[in-house]
């Protein structure tokens, strides 16, 4: 059963019906928020967390995490990230047999139509399926409003400069209005004040270095790396941008396998990539393989689980790490 993603992100209720929901496609922070919202709805369930690699490795591990209850918690809800058709026999042989107090939740980047997992979903009525298309405009000036109401000073300059800095990301829009809240306690913007904190000479800096990096442009990385400063309250933002742009290079790995054309599949991409953009993603597509994509997806998430949870570590150490580690991921051929 395929559902609307607005219609859910306003009435999140509607998954409680399906045993099994399948949330796919390129937009990032709108797969965030529907998990942050699954997670919040499905408070009294236990959640348990794997990515498709574990289950592969361990052909037990979820039917043992489905079958067993829990001394503190009968209910579970079941998160299992970056899933493909390499487990399309495992996710068979779950649905089968639905159990009452188990709700499992996959997420996936872009499924081609004719992938027998996303299949199944559309087809099925006990199954629902939401796919996640990347924002406008509109959609996403209704979320700033959703997001920050209450909040006086919000005009429609404020609207479009927030989305512009965004760069039509819903991802990165949210870490800004994060930084809104915290700035403006008083729940009073001043556009000067938000001109001032959002568009920092650092934000374009590191847009800089995202680029030498995935680029595997050592030196200019090196240089550029020893003269901005980042802010350790940034790191989220930072992984954010590193993240927006794998996961763009993923879908354009993803094209190439049916178009064999980078040009052709770059050119094709909604948003589209603003024209003086497009060589640097002609250089980055050369050096990444599906294979590197993923690895480079781990190391984000790696990052980000230290950064939540090693309170006692610089961020901008484990963001510079990151980036070194991902530039020679990039350089290397296996």
């Amino acid at each position: 059963m395929i559902l609307k993603s607005f219609i859910v992100e306003k009435n999140i209720a509607l998954l409680e019906k399906y045993f099994a929901t399948l949330v796919y496609g390129e937009n990032i922070g709108m797969k965030d928020d529907i998990k942050n919202d699954i997670k919040e709805y499905f408070k009294e369930y236990e959640p348990i967390n794997f990515d498709q690699n574990e289950i592969i490795k361990n052909g037990r591990i979820l039917n043992e995490q489905i079958d067993n209850t829990s001394l503190f918690s009968k209910k579970k809800i079941i998160f299992i990230n970056e899933i493909s058709d390499k487990i399309k026999d495992k996710i068979s042989e779950i649905l089968e047999k639905p159990k009452p107090d188990v709700k499992i939740f996959l997420f996936a980047h872009n499924l081609e139509k004719k992938l027998f997992i996303r299949t199944i979903f559309e087809k099925e009525k006990e199954l629902a399926i939401i796919p996640c298309y990347q924002d406008n405009e509109r959609s996403l000036s209704e979320y700033l409003r959703k997001k920050l109401n209450g909040y006086s000073g919000l005009s429609q300059q404020s609207i479009n400069f927030l989305i512009d800095n965004a760069g039509l990301d819903r991802k990165t829009l949210s870490y800004e209005i994060d930084k809104i809240k915290s700035l403006f306690l008083d729940k009073k913007i001043k556009f000067e004040k938000l001109l001032e904190v959002l568009n920092s000479a650092n934000n374009l800096d590191f847009n800089d270095i995202r680029d030498n990096c995935l680029g595997a442009e050592k030196e200019k990385l090196n240089k550029n790396l020893g003269n901005v400063i980042l802010q350790n309250e940034e790191a989220y933002f930072y992984l954010s941008i590193l993240g927006n742009r794998i996961e763009k290079l993923s879908v354009i790995n993803d094209g190439c396998k049916n178009i064999n054309d980078a040009e052709k599949v770059i050119d094709s991409l909604r948003p589209p990539i603003f024209w003086k953009d497009k060589p640097t993603f002609y250089k980055q597509i050369k050096k990444w393989d599906t294979k590197k994509l993923n690895e480079a997806k781990k190391m984000l998430f790696d990052t980000e689980i230290l950064i939540k949870t090693k309170a006692n570590m610089n961020n901008n150490t484990l963001i510079k790490n990151l980036i070194v580690k991902l530039c020679y991921k990039a350089a290397s051929t296996y």
